[in-house]
């Protein structure tokens, strides 16, 4: 028995309004319709954030100067701060994500420094020293003195993914005059082309700026009181 042709005019407009609102159910929207919140990203290497040191997306920095495209998808920023161990300070790399706006939304802390404290510290004015790469409580907590952004293509954000990878699989040794803190960063810095001062052995304080310098960028003039 053909139970639409029986049915009356009502239960016809019913059976007819689920079958329309079961149709568009089943219907998915397009994956390019769908936006990504920020809130969606994660970080590509957990063990780089600062959730060991009570902050999984880090803190942001005032920035000293500021090289990010419209449209780039990531970013690294070197950052100088200063160092309980030793006067000139300590550089290491912040890297992560963009927002559509060009905003951090993930962080992860990349830096070289030497395994021992201080034993370690000012063993490797003698002598090439085992190095530590993961972030330490200073570079999650201590007040940046300098930060330099720079933001990435995706070509040059997955180079700098795999250079750091192999850097953790195998970390290079540190000396305080052949290959430092400083001498680190810029290695992460040269995926997106950048190069170190001809001054290759500044303390930290100093590197920064002529990192920023040498790479064509400087910081903002200081606005004068209106």
């Amino acid at each position: 028995m053909n139970i639409a042709s029986t049915a009356s005019a009502p239960f016809k407009v019913l059976l007819a309004s689920v079958f329309a609102t079961s149709l568009a159910a089943c219907q998915s929207t397009p994956s390019s319709d769908v936006s990504v919140s920020p809130s969606a990203y994660t970080a590509e290497i957990p063990e780089l954030t600062c959730a060991a040191h009570g902050s999984v997306k880090g803190a942001a920095a005032k920035l000293t100067a500021n090289r990010t495209r419209p449209g780039d998808p990531a970013y690294m920023e070197f950052r100088q701060r200063l160092s309980p161990g030793i006067p000139s300070g300590h550089m290491y790399v912040v890297f992560g994500r963009l927002d559509a706006k060009g905003n951090p939304v993930t962080r992860q802390y990349n830096g070289l420094f030497p395994k021992g404290s201080l034993l370690g510290l000012y063993g490797g004015a003698i002598i090439p020293m085992p190095s530590e790469l993961k972030p330490s409580y200073s570079d999650c907590n201590f007040t940046t003195g300098a930060a330099y952004r720079v933001s990435l293509t995706e070509a040059q954000y997955q180079r700098l993914l795999s250079k750091v990878r192999a850097n953790l699989a195998n970390p290079p040794l540190w000396t305080m005059f052949g290959f430092n803190c400083n001498n680190y960063a810029a290695s992460l810095g040269s995926v997106a082309g950048l190069v170190e001062p001809s001054n290759r052995a500044l303390p930290s304080f100093a590197y920064i700026y002529a990192y920023i310098e040498v790479n064509g960028d400087k910081k903002p003039p200081a606005k004068k009181p209106v």
